[in-house]
């Protein structure tokens, strides 16, 4: 796999220089070979959890390489998404409208469903909250559906971006930034802040655990549930 992912970036590399000199053989020859090396690194299924890291690194490298590309973010965020779906994600048959409907009595713990190291995509789903789950670096690589209809966006397309896409720069750098880097040193922890949504102030509760298997970190687990602003105002 090592071998594999030098001649990657090896290739990469040469990309690079042949698109600076705008020499279209050469980026149409290289992208050729780039392709089934992609193929080769993240199609396997990894063995161990060190296997398995390795492929996430790489995808999470090659992601952060290209974020300047909105095209290559959402190709790189589908291959990310695709080892999420392999190794992270159970439950991946959705319950029906109406079989979700039956089942609104029975509460839903975010523990159960992140049991292990596994996203319980179909318990996540049932949640009133909105949940990501945001790598190192910052990029999301999963969204239950109550975020996404809260952003208004497929799940799919959430994947890969960066997180301060969506929570706004000035709370990513001064709320969410430090917490999340606390998060993936392993610690869990709550906070709240206030932001505008749509014209009206909501006061957003975050919870933050970081997720790991078998010893090894995946990620942030964030849970965001709104509320209405409730503070008096002067005058009121």
């Amino acid at each position: 796999m090592k071998a594999l992912i030098d001649l990657f970036w090896a290739k990469y590399s040469d990309l690079r220089q042949a698109v600076e000199k705008e020499d279209d053989d050469a980026v149409s020859r290289i992208d050729r070979e780039i392709d089934p090396l992609v193929k080769a690194i993240l199609g396997s299924q990894g063995r161990d959890q060190s296997a398995i890291g390795v492929q996430f690194r790489f995808a999470l490298d090659l992601l952060n390489e290209e974020a300047d590309d909105g095209g290559c973010v959402r190709r790189n965020g589908h291959l990310l998404q695709m080892l999420v779906e392999r190794y992270l994600v159970t439950g991946q048959s959705l319950p029906s409208k109406s079989e979700a409907a039956e089942d609104t009595s029975q509460p839903v713990d975010v523990a159960q469903a992140i049991a292990d190291g596994y996203l319980d995509d179909a318990l996540l789903n049932k949640l009133p909250e909105r949940v990501v789950v945001v790598a190192p670096g910052y990029r999301i690589f999963y969204s239950n559906d109550t975020n996404a209809q809260r952003m208004d966006m497929p799940r799919d397309t959430l994947i890969g971006r960066h997180f301060a896409e969506f929570v706004g720069l000035h709370h990513f750098r001064h709320d969410l930034q430090p917490c999340l880097d606390r998060c993936f040193s392993g610690e869990s922890l709550t906070f709240t802040y206030a932001d505008k949504i749509e014209g009206r102030t909501v006061v957003i509760h975050c919870r933050m655990s970081p997720i790991s298997r078998s010893g090894t970190l995946i990620g942030a687990l964030v849970v965001m549930q709104e509320k209405e602003d409730r503070r008096r105002r002067r005058g009121d």
